[in-house]
């Protein structure tokens, strides 16, 4: 059975890596599709080779774009199926290396924004009886992490609020999903002020495989997916040490990527 099929869904960040996945995955299966992002021209480019796909452009760290998007949504008499919160973004360094407004940015997007559309559609979904939520976080999610400090604190709210969330609806015949992939090709830390030796260069899994996986998770009903056996691993062997060790660990490995110019 095709879940996806002539339903309509919502992908913000939609215009690069996981967004950009999830929309030719969706487009592959049949739904319906409301593309938003901040580049219009790259997500007309997008919509152009798709069957059925609308774009709503506009910066979602902007605190008043949530409530224009939504209403620019219903004013079109579009009834929203799946919600995928895809985007987000952060940057590598020490804390006091960069500006609070880069900051206060990536909370408003990260969190705010996220916060914001959940509560607008999932509303409509508790009338309508029906419907879905995939809040992409991350497995930074499950570490605090030295030098990515407000990235990984986000993306820890990102993920206690899907499961909370989770289990608040899930009686109501809503899905909700978190989903915490490891680095992932994606553009997501472009959007910072930063250096060019100043984001990671490799990657664990492509978008393409995340965005898959994802959806095969939504299907089955899971709330929370790791993506990748190495992500579980690394999940695992977090989880039982002791938390100085592992934030020793991770501080070790992240300062000597940063200085490799691999974040």
């Amino acid at each position: 059975m095709n879940l996806y099929k002539n339903k309509t869904i919502l992908i913000t960040g939609a215009s690069s890596g996981i967004g950009e996945a999830f929309a030719i995955e969706l487009d592959k299966l049949g739904a319906k599709l409301v593309l938003t992002a901040r580049s219009a021209d790259k997500l007309n480019n997008l919509a152009d080779k798709m069957n059925d796909a609308i774009v709503i452009s506009g910066d979602l760290s902007n605190p008043e774009f949530p409530k224009q998007l939504y209403n620019d949504i219903k004013a079109k008499n579009i009834n929203i199926d799946i919600l995928i919160n895809n985007a987000g973004f952060g940057f590598s360094g020490l804390f006091l290396d960069s500006k609070i407004e880069n900051y206060k940015e990536m909370i408003n997007l990260n969190i705010c924004s996220l916060i914001d559309l959940t509560h607008l559609f999932l509303n409509d979904m508790i009338s309508n009886k029906s419907g879905g939520i995939i809040n992409i976080s991350s497995l930074a999610s499950f570490q605090p992490m030295p030098y990515f400090s407000v990235y990984a604190a986000t993306k820890a709210f990102v993920t206690s609020f899907t499961i909370g969330l989770y289990e608040e609806y899930r009686n109501h015949n809503i899905k909700v999903l978190g989903v915490c992939p490891g680095y992932t090709k994606t553009n997501f830390n472009k959007r910072a002020v930063m250096t060019e030796n100043n984001h990671a260069t490799g990657y664990i899994m492509t978008a393409e495989a995340v965005a898959k996986q994802s959806l095969k998770a939504y299907e089955k009903n899971r709330y929370l997916l790791i993506n990748g056996f190495s992500n579980k691993i690394a999940r695992f062997i977090f989880r039982i040490l002791p938390q100085k060790m592992g934030l020793k660990i991770s501080k070790m490995v992240l300062k000597k990527g940063i200085e490799k110019g691999q974040w």
